[in-house]
């Protein structure tokens, strides 16, 4: 941790400024502090550049700029790749770096740029540089960005050269302290184009009656993205083998546990909560393994689905679709439910089964949704605030 023990008279003074700085929360002190912010943004980005050409992040062993901002500046990766990179490019692009040194330009626009400008494109924009800053700066971020994109696309149409390549779409899924995942990454525009029409078309619509408050846009996008890699992972050999096939997704938990509510573990070790683990048991294949202590394995069973493929057909037939009132999630997106929870014994026949989406599936396991399901197929929900609410299945059409 930086200890104050170093750096120049300015350095210092600068310390002591903003030691003492008491803001006040209003509008107009707020911007200024913002864009005496960027001035600074631009002084270490200057300073930086000068530090990489000589080399000077070497001196305790660090391998690049970046591995020394990521340790000494207590940056992720991501973000000391992109400091250095702006560092480095901006030597290339004088007016540019004077814009943002006197607050002509944001730190968010001077990023727009350089994420436009590769180094081999670099001469050519500080051609145009005297006509494009102040045109730039009157731009929010956003509007800078897609102007530079535009500028970019044009520079590349009239390269006699060939047309260099698009930089390839990145998808990053770092595990967390906590045991979960975080999605990060970029598209391509045509990537990211047909990502985002699918994760459109697989969210959900407005909740019923009943079913609690509207997640938000990002829950509803993540929901999105999970039901299509389960609908693929579903769905993805059935034109070739007409086979029903489930995610591949191991989780493991002892009889007596998933009898008793309590939490299993993925096979890498993460701790899963119990009703994930339920829930995961109404559509399975299950294996029953035997073991002698903790390690050795005694005997590991074949696999048995909980719900077969005559079964599931039958299902089908008699729902058609999602129960939950109002959802129309037809069978390719859906799981089989027990009424009565298979781990506390519920038996895996028609009348002990309906028909969820995911999203539904975790909503009655997570939220300790109460089912009753009739002779009929009349299915009667009951919610963890006492709202009741029905669900009948669709009419049977048969043909003439």
């Amino acid at each position: 941790m930086y200890d104050g023990g170093m750096g120049g008279d300015g350095v210092a003074a600068l310390a002591g400024v903003v030691e003492n700085l008491a803001l006040v929360p209003l509008a107009e002190e707020i911007e200024q502090v913002l864009w005496v912010r960027d001035r600074l943004d631009a002084k270490i980005s200057e300073a930086l550049r000068g530090f990489d050409a000589e080399q000077a992040w070497g001196s305790d062993g660090s391998l690049s700029l970046t591995s020394w901002l990521a340790a000494h500046g207590r940056q992720s990766r991501r973000d000391a790749y992109r400091e250095a990179t702006v560092a480095r490019r901006l030597g290339q692009l004088p007016v540019t770096e004077a814009a943002w040194s006197d607050g002509t330009l944001s730190s968010g626009q001077v990023a727009a740029i350089v994420a436009n400008v590769s180094s081999d494109r670099a001469g050519l924009y500080a051609q145009h540089e005297p006509e494009m800053t102040p045109l730039l700066a009157e731009l929010s971020v956003a509007d800078t960005a897609a102007a530079m994109r535009a500028w970019r696309l044009h520079a590349d149409a009239e390269d006699d050269g060939p047309e260099p390549p698009e930089r390839p779409s990145e998808l990053y899924l770092s595990r967390t302290l906590d045991g979960r995942r975080e999605l990060s990454g970029h598209l391509g525009a045509e990537d990211a184009s047909v990502v985002e029409a699918a994760i459109a078309a697989a969210e959900g619509g407005v909740p019923a009656d009943g079913e609690g408050p509207m997640p938000s846009a990002p829950q509803r996008r993540a929901e999105a993205l999970v039901d299509i890699c389960r609908w693929f992972l579903t769905n993805c050999d059935k034109a070739t083998s007409g086979a029903r096939n489930r995610p591949q997704l191991s989780v493991i938990v002892s009889l007596s546990d998933l009898a008793t509510d309590r939490p299993g573990r993925l096979a890498d070790g993460t701790a899963v909560p119990a009703s994930t683990a339920s829930r995961l048991a109404c559509d399975a294949v299950l294996h029953r393994i035997v073991m002698a202590g903790r390690s050795t394995v005694l005997d590991y069973g074949s696999g048995v689905r909980t719900v077969s493929p005559a079964l599931w057909a039958a299902l089908v037939v008699r729902d058609g679709h999602c129960r939950h009132p109002g959802c129309d999630r037809p069978p390719s997106w859906c799981e089989a439910h027990h009424v009565i929870h298979f781990s506390k014994g519920g038996p895996t026949c028609l009348s002990n089964l309906v028909m969820a989406c995911s999203r539904h599936h975790h909503l009655w396991h997570d939220q300790g949704w109460e089912l009753k399901l009739s002779s009929d197929g009349s299915l009667v929900l009951r919610s963890p605030l006492g709202k009741v609410i029905t669900s009948r299945p669709p009419p049977v059409h048969l043909a003439a």
